[in-house]
C-alpha cells in the first residue's frame, strides 16, 4: 500500500509558535545524467510512493506521439522505464493514488469518428490494472490539439473532476473514482443567451464540490468580467470603482472556506493599485464583500523606485505565480514580474545582410505577500533576481514554489544568461527571509526547469535539470 500524503499538508502554510532563529537544513540529491533525446525533451513529475519517484518524459508539450514512464529510487537511482506510442491520442493529466498511476487522455475512436476523454490506471511497474475507460464523448469543436479540459484531483486523491465547455454557455463534467467508475456526470448551463467565455480555474474538494472561476468576453469598455460558480449558483464579481485583474481562487480545508483574490486598478495602463480579497462558505447565502488592500509605499518603492512609487501603481507586468492557503483562512501570494521583448538583429549571410528576430523572456523580481483571514496584510517581502532567456519560450525561467510547515521555499537559477547559481529563498511565518546558493553555477553547470518541478510530499521537491547539457533530476529535501 503506497503512502499518500494529504494535499492539505502540501498547500497549507501552517502558522504556529517556533524559534525563528532555528536553522532548518536542506539536502540535495542528484540523479545520474542522461543524454537529451528528441523524443524525451520535456518532463512531467507524477508523484512518489515508498519505492520511488515517477515521471513522464515526452517529446512535446502536448504529450502526444511518444511518451516514456520512468521510476527512480528515493536516492534518485534510475530503476525502470517503459515506452508508449500514442496513436490518435494525447495525455492530458497524470497522478498517483493508492491504486497506482492514473492517466487521463483524449483519444479518437476512428470507428465512430468521435473523440473521447478516457482514463486508465497503471501499477508501479507500468502495467495496466484498470483498463482504459471512456469517460465522456466530446463535441466536434473540441479537437485533439485545440482542447484542454480542466482536470482536478480531490485533496485526498480519491476522486477526479473532469470538466469542459460543451457549448457557448454549457459545461459538462464527470467525477470519477480510483477504479475508473463514474460517480456523477451532468451538464449544466449558466443561464445566459450569449457566450460566457471560459473557465479560468476550478477548486475540487473531498466532498466532491467544485467551484469555478469564469472569465467572460470583454464588455463595451474593453474590460474582462468574472463570475464564480458553485453548487449551481452563479455570482458576478463586481466593483463600481475599479477593474479586478488576474483573479485566483483559493480554499481552506480547516474552515471549509473558499476565496478569491487578485489585483485591482482604476487604470490598467498605469498598473495595479493593490490586492482584493473575498471569502465565503456558501456562495448562495454569504455576502460577497470585496476587501481592497492598497500596496504599501514601502513595497512600491522597493519594486518600482521612488519616482514611480509616488504614483501609487505597481507594474502590470507582475503575474501571480502561486497561492498558498494559511490555516486561518488567509493566504500567501507570490507574484513575479515578467515580460517579453522582441528584437531584430542583422547578420551577414553569404555576404548579404539578413534580418533575424528573437524573443527575450525576462523574469525579474518576486513580490511575496501574506494576508490574514480577515484581509489584513501580515507582512510583505521581495526577492530580487534577473533571469533572461532567448527564443526558448521561457522554458528555463521563473521559479518553483513549495510550502513546508516551517517555510515557504522558492528555488530558481540566477542569472541564467551566465550559467547562474541555483538559489533557495526561504520565508519564515513572520516574514523573515534568508537566501543562499545551494549549487554553484560554475561548478554544477545546472539549470533547473522550474515549470516542470513539483513538490511531491510535505518535505520534498523534485526538479528536472539541464546539467552539462544533459537531463538530470534534483531532489531537495527539507528537515522535518
Amino acid at each position: 500500500m503506497m503512502t499518500m500524503k494529504s494535499h492539505i499538508f502540501i498547500t497549507i502554510f501552517v502558522l504556529f509558535s517556533l524559534n525563528f532563529f532555528k536553522v532548518y537544513g536542506q539536502t540535495l540529491e542528484w540523479s545520474n545524467t542522461q543524454k537529451l533525446r528528441g523524443q524525451s525533451v520535456f518532463t512531467t513529475i507524477i508523484g512518489e510512493d515508498e519505492s520511488g519517484i515517477y515521471l513522464m518524459r515526452h517529446r512535446n508539450k502536448f504529450i502526444s506521439k511518444f511518451m516514456v514512464l520512468e521510476r527512480y529510487r528515493q536516492n534518485l537511482g534510475f530503476e525502470n522505464s517503459k515506452s508508449f506510442i500514442l496513436k490518435n491520442s494525447r495525455i492530458l493529466y497524470a497522478d498517483m493514488n493508492e491504486s497506482g498511476i492514473v492517466i487521463v487522455k483524449i483519444m479518437r475512436d476512428r470507428s465512430e469518428g468521435s473523440d473521447y476523454i478516457s482514463m486508465t490506471v497503471l501499477n508501479t511497474s507500468f502495467e495496466i490494472v484498470q483498463p482504459e475507460t471512456k469517460i465522456c464523448k466530446l463535441n466536434k469543436q473540441n479537437s485533439l490539439y485545440s482542447f484542454d479540459p480542466i482536470i482536478k484531483a480531490s485533496p485526498d486523491h480519491k476522486h477526479y473532476l473532469i470538466l469542459f465547455q460543451s457549448s457557448p454557455n454549457s459545461f459538462k463534467y464527470a467525477i470519477i473514482d480510483t477504479k475508473n467508475s463514474i460517480i456523477d456526470a451532468n451538464e449544466f448551463s449558466l443561464g445566459t443567451n450569449g457566450p460566457i467565455g471560459k473557465i479560468n480555474e476550478a477548486l475540487f474538494d473531498n466532498a466532491l464540490k467544485f467551484t469555478l472561476l469564469i472569465e467572460s468576453p470583454e464588455n463595451k469598455d474593453g474590460k474582462l468580467t468574472y463570475s464564480v460558480f458553485e453548487n449551481n449558483y452563479l455570482k458576478a464579481i463586481e466593483d463600481s470603482n475599479h477593474s479586478l485583474v488576474k483573479p485566483m481562487l483559493f480554499t481552506n480545508y480547516y474552515s471549509n472556506q473558499s476565496g478569491l483574490t487578485g489585483f485591482y486598478t482604476s487604470n490598467i495602463e498605469n498598473g495595479y493599485e493593490g490586492n482584493f480579497m473575498a471569502t465565503w462558505q456558501n456562495l448562495a447565502v454569504d455576502s460577497f464583500d470585496l476587501k481592497k488592500i492598497p500596496f504599501s509605499p514601502f513595497i512600491l518603492k522597493e519594486l518600482e523606485g521612488e519616482t514611480k512609487a509616488a504614483l501609487g501603481f505597481l507594474s502590470s507586468n507582475f503575474e501571480p505565480v502561486k497561492l498558498i492557503s494559511r490555516s486561518d483562512g488567509g493566504f500567501v501570494m507570490i507574484s513575479e514580474k515578467r515580460s517579453i521583448r522582441k528584437e531584430q538583429e542583422t547578420v551577414m549571410v553569404n555576404g548579404l545582410p539578413s534580418s533575424q528576430g528573437k524573443k527575450i523572456y525576462i523574469f525579474e523580481d518576486l513580490l511575496i505577500q501574506n494576508f490574514t483571514g480577515s484581509g489584513l496584510l501580515a507582512w510583505e517581502n521581495t526577492v530580487s533576481k534577473n533571469q533572461n532567456t532567448v527564443n526558448d519560450g521561457g522554458y528555463l525561467g521563473s521559479v518553483i514554489v513549495g510550502a513546508t510547515p516551517n517555510y515557504i521555499n522558492i528555488v530558481y537559477n540566477d542569472p541564467i544568461a551566465v550559467g547562474g547559481d541555483i538559489v533557495l529563498a526561504q520565508f519564515l511565518p513572520n516574514g523573515q527571509k534568508q537566501s543562499k546558493v545551494i549549487a554553484q553555477g560554475d561548478e554544477m553547470n545546472a539549470f533547473i526547469v522550474a515549470k516542470e518541478g513539483k513538490q511531491i510530499s510535505p518535505y520534498k521537491m523534485v526538479i528536472p535539470v539541464l546539467k552539462d547539457r544533459k537531463f538530470a533530476l534534483l531532489k531537495l529535501s527539507f528537515n522535518q
